[in-house]
């Protein structure tokens, strides 16, 4: 609920009325919650409550930083390492996500572009970049499909996996950075609209 935009962020969590929802007693809610503070979802506030994490701009403008740095590395890797199958697999997936795009079903593009990045991770096969990397993208899935470009991210998609086809190990990398980079101009530009809007009210 929360990686979905269910439960937005600042929004307090209620373990009764989430327990009723899901049709369970309130412990296995009260686990998953200390679970999520664990994972950096969730933050517990004495006195106050637990809820949703709301990221400051300069830990948003972090995260891609530093994601952009591993997608390079595990786009970089996956140029070295790729079958032929796999390389046609990514090619599937970004048709299949034209296909989405094409239908205006921006929710499953943006569930088979998640798909694309954990394809590269697997086939790049570093285990830390990939842990490290998934944690940074639990952070931002929302912000991510808010800000989400897709005919443009799919074309970014299509030039990673023709690097990677390629076996062009730098060209991988430079694009995977780039890629990520990218998403990274768009949120600030996003940012600066909504403040241009508030002064011209």
């Amino acid at each position: 609920m929360i990686l979905t935009g269910d439960i937005l962020p600042g929004s307090r969590i209620n373990e009764a009325v989430l327990a009723g929802q899901m049709a369970v007693s309130r412990a296995p809610v009260r686990e998953a919650t200390r679970a999520l503070v664990e994972a950096g979802l969730l933050i517990s506030i004495p006195a106050r409550g637990v809820f949703v994490r709301e990221m400051s701009h300069r830990e948003i403008a972090e995260n891609y930083d530093v994601r952009s740095l591993l997608t390079g590395l595990m786009c970089a890797r996956a140029a070295e390492r790729r079958t032929e199958a796999e390389a046609a697999k990514l090619k599937r997936l970004i048709a299949d996500m034209d296909a989405a795009i094409v239908a205006g079903r921006i929710v499953r593009y943006y569930e088979i572009n998640l798909a694309f990045h954990e394809l590269i991770g697997r086939i790049a096969d570093h285990s830390c970049a990939r842990r490290v990397y998934n944690d940074l993208i639990r952070e931002t899935h929302v912000l991510r499909r808010s800000l989400s470009s897709p005919e443009q991210t799919n074309l970014e998609h299509r030039s990673i996996a023709d690097a990677i086809e390629r076996g062009d190990v730098e060209l991988a990398r430079q694009r995977g950075l780039d890629h990520v980079l990218n998403g990274k101009a768009r949120w600030k530009a996003s940012i600066e609209n909504a403040a241009a809007a508030v002064a011209a009210i």
